[in-house]
């Protein structure tokens, strides 16, 4: 198809109308010649559209197409134009010239024009392909920020709620839900947490999908011991053909293919190891372990956060140098006590101690002696003391107490054992074996007092009471 005419339909066309006026002029004209008077007009007109058609095979075939037209035209007209008039053919001759030039010129033309409409349809084209593949790259980068975005919404969302976290197991909880809801599909989220002074690594919490099995590696494997040798992130595409790794067989019962572990750094030590894996191979990209690098940071700092809070709530309730609870909390759990036993109807019973001489201990020995003889009193007293007892270090030397559920017998056995216990042992004050003796009081809640200032200043007295008669005893009474 060119700009102007359709060739498919328009040269056939021409065909049939150079045969038929051909015909015309060489079979139909010479019949006509004595039944039509004006027989020169007829002729005329059938010569005027031969010479129209064979311009139009030069515009549509070119200088083949009309040299043939005009060869084939001037053989089968010469003789009958010859024998009508001679006059006839001469000026067909002219006019075929001129239609010639004119239709080679125009052929020449719309060629032309044909090669630029096909150069501006390619160009078009290229500029609409380049447009299309401008547009998709667009879409795909808009569709990789809006995945970029999510995912930063939901590293903000996590980095919240770590933030108003303070419970080490509560961040924990935290960080394997929303790693699992951040990857989804057919994943395993495994976290390990490092404990003790070796270092040794325990899996803490996971989530799976319902189609994974839990692991059985509950302190990891090849991968984990990997990752905290060169405590860097560890990337796995395929387990199978990784040539870093050879899999023992815990590794060969595990269905994970594709792994990503990050450890949980923080001041130069691995607190743990955050893990995601799943059952496919090249499941994760690097965008993907990015994320998951920066989930591991903001653990590690939430972890570190909730250990450090946990350390200066233990400073702020208990005693930095015996670990005993402190006065106040003792007075806060002590009204606690006091209510519950007077909704349940229970009695408890609160101990009070003191160190016999402690004051000539200091004196003669000096204050670090006398803070190992706290520390070990303080270490006994602990070891006595079962789920929810409350001790704590109720003055310099003296102590306090509180045993719950429990009679008058029991409470009283237990200040004896106390006493003989701290009797028995002995602390090394410079070289030497030097040990000391406590008295104790023992009152009963609600038995000797109802309220939590009588039970006190009841088990107080009681200690005086034992330190007037002669120290190293127990008094109940």
């Amino acid at each position: 198809m060119t700009p102007f005419v359709k060739r498919n339909l328009l040269i056939p066309v021409s065909v049939i109308l150079f045969a038929g006026v051909l015909y015309c002029l060489t079979y139909v004209v010479p019949v006509l010649e004595n039944r039509i008077q004006h027989l020169e007009l007829l002729i005329i007109s059938l010569l005027i559209v031969l010479t129209l058609i064979v311009m139009l095979f030069w515009v549509l075939l070119g200088v083949f197409g009309g040299l043939t037209c005009l060869l084939l035209s001037m053989i089968f007209i010469y003789g009958p134009l010859t024998d009508l008039n001679p006059y006839y053919y001469g000026v067909l001759i002219l006019a075929f010239f001129l239609n010639c030039f004119l239709g080679y010129h125009m052929h020449g033309s719309i060629n032309k024009t044909s090669r630029d409409h096909t150069v501006a349809t390619e160009k078009v084209q290229e500029d609409t392909n380049l447009i299309r593949n401008h547009f998709e790259n667009r879409m795909a980068e808009i569709s990789a920020m809006e995945e970029k975005v999510d995912s930063l919404l939901k590293l903000k969302n996590i980095s919240d709620e770590l933030s108003l976290s303070l419970s080490f197991d509560e961040v924990i909880k935290i960080v394997t839900q929303k790693t699992y809801d951040k990857f989804k599909g057919d994943i395993r989220v495994l976290l390990y947490v490092s404990r003790g002074k070796s270092g040794e690594i325990f899996l803490t919490d996971s989530v799976c999908a319902d189609n994974r099995k839990p692991t059985e590696m509950k302190k990891g494997g090849i991968f984990e011991r990997w990752a905290m040798k060169n405590m860097q992130s560890l990337f796995v595409r395929d387990t199978r053909k990784d040539y870093r790794f050879l899999l023992g067989e815990e590794e060969k019962k595990e269905d994970s293919i594709s792994i990503m572990i990050k450890p949980l750094i923080s001041e130069g030590r691995i607190m743990g190891l955050l893990r995601v894996d799943s059952r496919f191979e090249d499941a994760f990209g690097q965008h993907d372990l990015r994320i998951l690098d920066i989930v591991g940071d903001l653990t590690a700092v939430a972890m570190d956060n909730a250990r450090l809070y946990r350390k200066t709530e233990e400073l702020a309730l208990k005693d930095s140098l015996t670990g005993l609870y402190v006065h106040r909390y003792f007075m806060e759990r002590m009204d606690e006590e006091v209510k519950r036993a007077l909704r349940s109807g229970n009695s408890f019973a609160m101990l009070m101690f003191d160190i016999d001489d402690f004051k000539k201990f200091n004196d003669k020995y000096g204050h670090i002696a006398g803070d190992i003889v706290l520390k070990n009193v303080s270490r006994l007293l602990i070891s006595k003391a079962s789920a929810g007892d409350i001790v704590c270090r109720y003055g310099g030397e003296e102590f306090a107490f509180i045993v719950l559920n429990c009679d008058k017998n029991k409470a009283v056995r237990l200040a004896k054992e106390l006493r003989l216990e701290i009797q028995n042992s002995s602390v090394s004050i410079r070289r030497q074996k030097k040990s000391i003796t406590i008295s104790a009081g023992v009152a009963m809640f609600p038995e000797d007092a109802k309220l939590r200032e009588e039970l006190i200043w009841e088990a107080d007295r009681r200690l005086y009471k034992a330190k007037t008669e002669g120290k190293n005893k127990v008094c109940s009474g």
